[in-house]
């Protein structure tokens, strides 16, 4: 499995040279989310910092914290208005893990008319990163999800995220059978080793990410060539096609 790590504005101004360093493959990127109160949209106030200056050699992909209370075209168009000028690899990633006070059925209307929002302006499916629990006791199935890759959030030091001896019913979720990355931790006292601020000005914590396979699996899934790290500089770029973009999952042509 890959490591890499997601950030926000809680690590800071990161430092991405140390972040590769410390042995990070890849990273997710906070683009913002809503506000509680009046479902206003925001950018982290990092993301800009975050999207100019992590190195094309360390692929990045972007999540919106989403509250699915308001308007989920909102705040679907402003993320991808936000992280369309920029250079990603991953496909972006709907954070789900607030109801809003929603029922489990509208959780997932507004969660799937994200995703469509998402395929809608990206011709790619987002990945879903959330909880087993919350998946299983706040959303309903409709087919978007196994069009989505998963992103499971687990804090386990066990081999896998689910499928572990003793393992509750639970801890595998509803509507996949395997998962894409997996947050296994948020690190207390990581920030700084993997470039982030740390105390008093940022949090001492970090989330750490496993991608499930190598590094020649994770080149296949961004649509690269076999990886020789650094990887090539070139990882991402935008690829027009008879009018619509696309980026790193959907392979490259030549110009």
């Amino acid at each position: 499995m890959l490591l890499g790590v997601d950030v926000s504005w809680w690590q800071g101004p990161m430092d991405w040279k140390k972040c590769r360093e410390a042995g990070a493959h890849f990273a997710f990127i906070r683009a913002g989310s809503c506000t509680s109160t009046n479902g206003a949209n925001y950018k982290d106030n990092q993301f800009d910092n975050n999207a100019e200056f992590a190195p094309p050699e360390l692929p990045v992909g972007f999540y919106w914290y989403f509250r699915p209370n308001f308007s989920p075209t909102s705040q679907a168009d402003y993320f991808c208005n936000l992280i369309e000028p920029e250079t990603w690899v991953l496909p972006p990633v709907l954070d789900l893990e607030t109801t809003g006070g929603l029922t489990a059925s509208a959780v997932t209307k507004s969660a799937i008319e994200f995703i469509a929002r998402i395929n809608e302006r990206f011709k790619i499916w987002p990945i879903v990163y959330s909880r087993s629990y919350f998946m299983h006791d706040y959303t309903v199935y409709h087919p978007f999800w196994e069009e989505c890759d998963l992103w499971i959030a687990r804090y386990v030091q066990k081999p896998a995220p689910w499928g572990n001896p003793n393992d509750a019913a639970k801890i595998k979720p509803p509507y996949w059978e395997d998962w894409k990355f997996w947050q296994f931790v948020a690190d207390s006292d990581a920030a700084i080793k993997y470039g982030g601020l740390g105390p008093p000005n940022g949090d001492d914590d970090i989330d750490l990410n496993y991608f499930n396979g190598d590094e020649a699996a994770f080149a296949e899934y961004i649509g690269a060539p076999p990886p020789t790290f650094p990887l090539p500089a070139d990882i991402g770029i935008k690829v027009d096609i008879d009018g619509v973009k696309y980026w790193g999952r959907i392979p490259r042509v030549d110009e």
